[in-house]
């Protein structure tokens, strides 16, 4: 796990995974992604595979990007190694394949648009 540089432009759209280090939530894993309207959306969670359901901390929030630099060093948020952060998200969250669905859905409504109105912008 390491630092990294948190910016809208180069963040992956699917956002990335870390470990809380500090403040109420040390020892969980954040999901980090840049929404729209200059906010950041944090989702937190134990990781369910060592901790019971009933122990379980859960939270999510926006945060705006003024904020984002002194929240993420006040949560001391080391990002996990890009080579697992695809399984720990799928284990810990499961949020993405979600978001690749509903991406679907959107796209292929743009597209049956596009063709039912050829010319129109979509």
């Amino acid at each position: 796990m390491g630092a990294m540089v948190v910016d809208r432009d180069s963040w992956p759209e699917n956002g990335r995974v870390g470990r809380i280090g500090a403040g109420e939530y040390a020892g969980a894993y954040l999901l980090l992604a840049a929404e729209i309207q200059s906010s950041w959306a944090f989702y937190i969670s134990d990781d369910p595979r060592v901790t019971d359901s009933e122990h379980l901390r859960t939270d999510d929030f926006w945060v705006a990007d003024d904020d984002l630099p002194g929240v993420l060093a006040q949560m001391s948020v080391s990002w996990v190694p890009v080579d697992q952060d695809d399984e720990i998200e799928r284990e810990v969250f499961d949020i993405r394949s979600e978001w690749v669905r509903r991406r679907r859905r959107s796209s292929g409504l743009r597209s049956l648009f596009r063709r039912l109105h050829p010319g129109a912008d979509g």
